[in-house]
């Protein structure tokens, strides 16, 4: 039961072993999107999860302090090169419990993906979330791609507690950065294998293992001309001929390492064939790095509007708790129309995801959820950081305390997810690229169809009609002819895909919540429809905005 505060000194923080028990629109998602047999057992896997969550949080919060954070060790004590980056104790153990806890052990993706949500809800500064995406897609990528040599030298230790989170991937260089055709990087082919030679810029998660793009002699340019490698820190015990410049000083994520190494000769394993470098890089790494920033990008979100939600229901201010003021109702409600559409949205994705796989056969299907999974990173990520500052709005001066709550870290990092494995303008400009490989605009004009013809047209009647004029003004900009222009679409890119996204994700809210009897899911999505489909001057008569207090303070509470 929360306890109303009389003065600061009574504030009571959240508690953060309860971070899925007390995230009932989350439970109720889970039940819609698999059927309440298999989510009940899920609910109890994650019960048992978050038990971790407080212990996590202090080992991560204490992984934070400046006088903890990575270094360079390039030799040992009596003279051997190892370039190696130590990191924390703290740091360790988080990794080393996070896979003894099984977070590989054979689930479906919805589930890892999940328990990532509710991990990340911790923030980055662990060093955790970043280097268990990037373990995640090299184990993806060698077991879809990988050959027999690696699949039974490396596989089995990229999953272990010995070698907690080890993999990592190193694409960006200095010339290039998101331009990856730009690499310069080198593989020269031996007996043996491949030497690698290369200047990689940002390499986050440097451990042990490493998947590094490199353009093979007399291969084309270009992202045709990439192949993809798998490259141990180590060969027979001694350093495979690498070399750690130095460690980037981000913004954010600072107990994370990243690192600007040089591969001097290295060796490199080739992971499925030269010439499909590029196409397993996307396929298997790179989507999964985003579908993991993205369940951390809701996770940042989440911790913030329930940061901010608890500390509303006790500061009082002006001799009532400031939770029952209509502008601080309006930041919660803001908050969750960021959080609840994109989360409802991205998990239906990975239940397709489940269903047809990380890379379908069928073309169209494939171009579809790469649509989903890129729509998601940016969908997520975009609005990371505006959400956390609307949270410390609420805290007001509070809010920017390092040491009163998590969120001058959450913005930090969340900066950071903003920024990784691709950003707005790349990953903009990458959906319109595909759309042209498919009927884009026929798959997602039935799917905008199937939820107008799901939403009866008595319920929340007007929101309805604003949708469909938001939908069908869409169209009539958006067209076959303007899309396939590249000025045109270059420079409104962004634009097509928040029209895409929104109609997508507010229309996951109306579909849940109609099958489901969920008003609290209806109304959020009319004020989702008044917000953005029908201007600002619309939000004068948003009814969520103007219905009795009661019932915005009932959203808030999630009752």
């Amino acid at each position: 039961m929360l306890v109303l505060m009389k003065t600061l000194k009574e504030f009571t923080p959240i508690i953060t072993d309860r971070l899925f028990s007390n995230d009932v629109s989350f439970q109720k998602t889970l039940d819609y999107r698999l059927g309440k047999e298999k989510s009940a057992s899920l609910h109890e896997v994650f019960e048992k999860w978050e038990k971790n969550l407080s212990h996590w949080e202090n080992l991560a919060d204490e992984a934070a302090r400046p006088e903890k954070l990575p270094r360079i060790q390039k030799f040992d004590r009596v003279g051997n090169r190892t370039e190696k980056i130590i990191i924390s104790l703290e740091t360790k153990t988080i990794r080393r419990e996070v896979v003894e806890q099984g977070i590989f052990m054979g689930c479906s993706t919805l589930e890892k993906m999940a328990k990532i949500y509710l991990l990340g809800q911790i923030g980055e500064s662990g060093g955790v979330t970043c280097p268990l995406a990037c373990t995640d897609g090299t184990i993806k990528v060698i077991s879809a791609k990988g050959s027999t040599f690696l699949k039974e030298n490396f596989l089995p230790l990229l999953s272990s507690v010995d070698y907690p989170l080890s993999g990592a991937q190193f694409i960006t260089e200095q010339a290039g950065g998101s331009d990856v055709g730009a690499t310069e990087g080198r593989a020269v082919k031996t007996k043996e294998g491949y030497q690698i030679y290369a200047e990689k810029w940002y390499c986050s998660a440097y451990d042990e293992f490493f998947v590094v793009t490199a353009r093979p002699e007399g291969a084309a340019a270009g992202t045709e001309g990439l192949a993809l490698f798998f490259v141990p820190r180590l060969i027979d015990g001694k350093v495979n001929s690498l070399s750690i410049r130095r460690l980037k000083d981000k913004l954010g994520t600072q107990a994370l390492p990243t690192a600007e190494v040089d591969f001097e000769g290295a060796t490199g394993y080739l992971i499925g064939k030269e010439e499909d470098g590029f196409y397993n890089l996307m396929n298997y790494v790179i989507n999964t790095s985003r579908i993991h920033n993205a369940a951390n990008a809701l996770a940042f979100l989440r911790r913030a509007f329930v940061e901010a939600r608890n500390y509303a229901e006790q500061r009082v201010a002006f001799g009532s708790e400031i939770i029952h003021y209509p502008l601080v109702q309006e930041y919660l409600t803001h908050l969750l129309s960021l959080l609840i559409p994109r989360r409802n949205f991205y998990f239906g994705m990975l239940a397709l995801l489940d269903q047809v796989g990380l890379v379908p056969e069928n073309r169209d299907e494939r171009l579809w959820l790469r649509f989903l999974i890129n729509l998601m990173k940016y969908r997520t990520a975009v609005c990371t950081t505006e959400g956390i500052k609307e949270a410390v709005m609420v805290f007001g001066a509070n809010g920017i305390i390092n040491d009163f709550s998590i969120l001058p870290r959450l913005v930090r990092d969340g900066l950071i997810l903003e920024t990784w494995e691709g950003t707005h303008n790349t990953l903009g400009l990458q959906i319109l690229r595909d759309a042209a490989r498919f009927d884009f605009l026929g798959r997602f004009v039935g799917e905008v169809q199937k939820i107008l013809a799901a939403w009866p047209t008595t319920v929340f009647p007007e929101s309805r009609k604003l949708y469909d004029t938001f939908f069908k003004e869409g169209l009539s900009v958006i067209t076959p002819d303007h899309l396939s222009n590249p000025t045109w679409g270059t420079t409104h890119a962004r634009r097509i895909v928040d029209w895409a996204g929104e109609l997508l994700e507010i229309g996951s809210l109306v579909q849940e919540g109609i099958k489901t009897n969920q008003q609290n899911l209806l109304l959020l999505a009319t004020y989702r429809v008044h917000l953005i489909c029908g201007g600002l001057l619309h939000n004068f008569n948003n009814p969520l905005l103007n219905s009795p207090s009661g019932a915005l303070l009932s959203l808030i509470r999630e009752e």
